[in-house]
């Protein structure tokens, strides 16, 4: 797929993530909309495509974030590297992987952010992240992947007849 494609869709999902979603607090937590594309695209498409997701993903937070450069570009790719594993597939129907690997990306990134923050000097606690920030999110995570999965297999099924038609 095009990054002219994946691009918009990415930064539209940066800035509804940073402008709106991070006032959406749920038991402490917050809803990753980037992290969750990044993971359903990765097991849509593979591990070549996730990872590019990732990292441009990774990109637009870290543009909006306000925090140290690379952060949130290091935690997506990883996400999405897992994601795309090829025994990622072997987990059983997608429903069960998409769940799996929503929480497990999540999982993943934010311990990644956590690490990267605390060798930068950023006071970090990975209990109390754990108990009242990383979990609800990886619940929030988990409810918001089945939306954010059919909108991109909407949109790879779109594409698809797109590059057959030659347009």
């Amino acid at each position: 797929m095009s990054l002219y494609i994946a691009l918009p869709i990415l930064m539209l999902a940066a800035v509804v993530q940073s402008a709106w979603l991070e006032r959406l607090t749920v038991m402490g937590g917050r809803p990753d909309l980037v992290l969750v594309l990044v993971v359903a695209w990765a097991l849509i498409r593979g591990l070549d495509e996730g990872v590019l997701w990732g990292f441009v993903g990774g990109l637009c937070c870290d543009l909006l974030s306000g925090g140290p450069l690379g952060v949130w570009t290091t935690a997506l790719t990883l996400a999405a590297f897992l994601a795309g594993q090829p025994w990622v597939h072997t987990l059983g129907p997608t429903s069960i992987r998409l769940a799996l690997m929503a929480v497990v990306g999540t999982l993943a990134a934010h311990v990644v952010i956590l690490g990267l923050l605390s060798l930068r000097g950023y006071p970090v606690s990975l209990h109390w992240a754990l108990r009242t920030v990383i979990g609800p999110a990886a619940l929030l995570n988990f409810i918001l992947s089945p939306f954010a999965f059919r909108f991109l297999v909407w949109f790879h099924q779109r594409s698809l007849r797109q590059s057959r038609l030659g347009l």
